[in-house]
Order: C-alpha cells, then structure tokens, then sequence
C-alpha cells in the first residue's frame, strides 16, 4: 500500500465526513454531502479494496437514494451510483441477490434518462455490463439479446471521436463474441473482430486500455484460426499476446493472464 496515496486519500474523506457533520438528517443539503463522501470512500476502495469501504459506500448511497425519491432531479445519479456499487459487492461475493438489484436500479435509472438526456449512454451502456453478468451466469439468451441490443444503440451514440467509442466498440464485441460461442455464428464473430479491431486502433500506446484490446483482439482471432485454420489469424493473435505481454512487465496485475493467452 502507497501510504503517501493513503493519506492523501484520508484526508479527502475527512474533510467530507466533516462537511457532512454540518448537515445533519433533515437538511436539505444533506444527500448532496452524503454523495460527495460516499464517491470519495468508493474511490479508495476502487483503488485499495477494502470491504469495509465498500460496505460504507453502500450505506450511504442507500440513504441518498432515500432522501431522492421519485420525481427527484437527482435520483437517476443515485439509481445509477447504487447499482454500481451493487454490482462491485457482487464481484466481491458473488451475490445473486445484488446482481439482480443492480439490473433492477440499472433500468430506473435508464428509465429516467431517455433518449437525448445527457446520460442516456451511460445508462445504456450500464445496464447492458449487468446483463451480460447475469448471462455469465444463467445463459439466459434474452439477456444475451437485450445485451446486444443495448450496445448497439451505445455504439450509435458514440460515433467517431467520441471518448466513450472504444469502451462501446470492445464491449459489443465482446457481446458478439458470447452469441459466437453460444451458436456459432461466423457472422458474429466477424464482426466482433472488426470492432475489436476499431477499438485497438482508438488505443494507442499509452491508452490505459490497450493491453486489454490486444488481448481481446487476439482472443478473437483464435477463435477465427480455431475455425477455419488461418495462418495468418494465428501469427496475428501470437504477435497481440506479445505486444500484451511487453506491457506486462512483471508485477504487472494482467501479467498472468497475458503470459496464459501465449501459452
């Protein structure tokens, strides 16, 4: 643990638990000092993982979620701030029961941002990640479809330099990967490795999301060579693992898993 980084951290916190004392319950500021803090403490846990940040940070969006019922201008943020926290509990512990109220606080919020709200995509895009969860582990292929569905209309909302394309880009086509290898669609798969191609190319070297890219790209070439024996599919997908790999310098959190991919 970086103790400079934890410190810097815990004084952010502090001086928000202290705003926070200036509005007790009752206030009319007081969801707005709650969500400041609760985006703090989530921030450090993102960075340190500590459950019991995690366990605090859903608190207190729970209480905010409280003070902003429906027909509240703020509820869709907390709707939307909620399930992602939901949805890191059931990364933590597998809980189905969190998973499917992360799907349920996902779609009010979509609900509540329609086409042409500002952040109708990010809602999109949201819901159709704790769909995809959900298919992970049920198979349920109208989870798969919707999915789908969603990503697409992300993608069509995100068009060239918009700085949300990749993420769009790599997550539809990982959509289309799961219906590839659920029915065996070339088509799927084809186009999945076009858009993971258009997602490697929106992240150069620097991106934080490259080795990522490389990685799915060159999985999807394997399925492809798997297919239909290209040697050309496999030289490329060796030569993305290796560039992956050369990002991966050891210590490297995705090291393992790239040095998996080559063998």
């Amino acid at each position: 643990m970086d103790e400079n980084e934890w410190a810097a951290f815990e004084a952010t916190i502090q001086e928000r638990r202290q705003a926070l004392d200036c509005h007790p319950p009752g206030d009319q500021l007081r969801s707005s000092f709650l969500d400041e803090l609760a985006c703090g403490i989530r921030e450090r846990y993102t960075r340190f993982g500590l459950q019991a940040d995690l366990d605090e940070v859903l608190r207190l969006f729970t209480e905010v979620l409280v003070l902003r019922p429906p027909g509240h201008s703020g509820r869709s943020a907390s709707l939307n701030y909620l399930a992602i926290a939901l949805g890191d509990r059931y990364k933590l512990k597998g809980s189905v029961s969190d998973l499917e109220e992360n799907i349920r606080l996902h779609t009010e919020a979509l609900n509540l941002r329609p086409p042409g709200h500002p952040d109708h995509s990010a809602s999109l895009h949201n819901l159709a990640l704790a769909l995809g969860d959900r298919f992970k582990l049920k198979g349920s292929e109208s989870d798969l479809k919707e999915m789908i569905r969603l990503h697409t209309e992300a993608v069509n909302l995100h068009p060239l330099g918009h700085p949300y394309r990749s993420a769009s880009l790599d997550s539809l086509a990982s959509a289309l990967g799961f219906r590839y290898n659920l029915k065996g669609s070339v088509s799927d798969l084809e186009e999945s490795i076009r858009l993971f191609m258009e997602a490697l190319i929106l992240r150069p070297l620097g991106h934080p999301n490259r080795i990522a890219s490389l990685n799915n790209l060159a999985g999807a070439l394997g399925d492809r060579y798997n297919l239909k024996g290209s040697v050309s599919d496999l030289k490329e997908r060796i030569r993305l693992h290796t560039e992956a790999l050369g990002l991966c310098p050891p210590g490297h959190p995705g090291r393992s898993i790239t040095l998996n991919n080559l063998g």
